[in-house]
């Protein structure tokens, strides 16, 4: 009886590993990894396709009087503008943006296409619990969606920050706030990403059931990253 006990404790174990930073749990895609670059987790699969046609970002930073929820969801609703490979501007399409409970904590759930790079779709889910603001991100292929989207939403659904969560030296875990922070994660998504040059088809997904940005960085988190993308975009061109 002992025996039996021993390996059912040890299989829920394995079922409920996932990824513990210092600020959040959540279980990431089975088989992926997490590597923490300028205190922001960078999570793909170890395997291509998959490898070049998402990324998931994840971050905490110390929050600003800018970021609450209503906020977010503000600066979500509105369409992005990048440019593509000529240089002419992309409107990304708003699919959905809402506030979203998830396990006890207040989110707010967004979905883009073409708000980051082109052919591919976007989700933000942010949330503020004092001292910190926290995002997680994912880009993913308009070829890839489909598939990948399960895993994404099981890992959306597990989403747990600290409740108890203090500044403790280092926090080596957490972004620091600063201007070449947009510019890094926006290197990061090119360089680990296969850029499209042409839009492929992709199918048009729902809201999740029953659910009621950013990328990054508002004054100091939220807003930054996008209009440093923007920037940078655009001085390039």
């Amino acid at each position: 009886m002992n025996r039996i006990l021993f390996f059912a404790l040890l299989t829920f174990s394995f079922v409920g590993l996932g990824k513990q930073t210092t600020y959040l749990s959540f279980e990431e895609p089975p088989g992926w990894n997490c590597d923490l670059s300028q205190g922001v987790y960078l999570c793909q699969s170890p395997t291509e396709p998959d490898r070049s046609e998402a990324l998931i970002l994840v971050f905490g930073a110390p929050s600003t009087e800018w970021d609450s929820l209503e906020n977010y969801e503000s600066y979500l609703g509105q369409p992005k503008t990048i440019n593509d490979d000529s240089g002419n501007p992309i409107n990304s399409k708003v699919t959905f943006v809402r506030k979203r409970n998830i396990n006890g904590f207040n989110w707010v759930d967004s979905l883009q296409q073409n708000s980051e790079l082109q052919g591919f779709w976007t989700r933000y889910v942010a949330t503020v619990q004092k001292p910190l603001a926290i995002l997680v991100t994912y880009v993913v292929s308009n070829e890839r969606y489909t598939d990948l989207t399960p895993a994404f939403e099981r890992m959306v659904a597990s989403l747990k920050p600290v409740a108890d969560f203090k500044f403790n030296a280092p926090n080596s875990d957490l972004a620091t706030p600063g201007n070449e922070l947009g510019g890094a994660l926006k290197s990061q998504i090119e360089k680990r990403l296969k850029k499209k040059t042409v839009d492929s088809p992709a199918p048009v997904p729902e809201p999740p059931s029953k659910m009621p940005i950013f990328v990054l960085i508002g004054v100091v988190l939220i807003a930054g990253f996008l209009i440093t993308v923007t920037k940078k975009r655009k001085s390039s061109s």
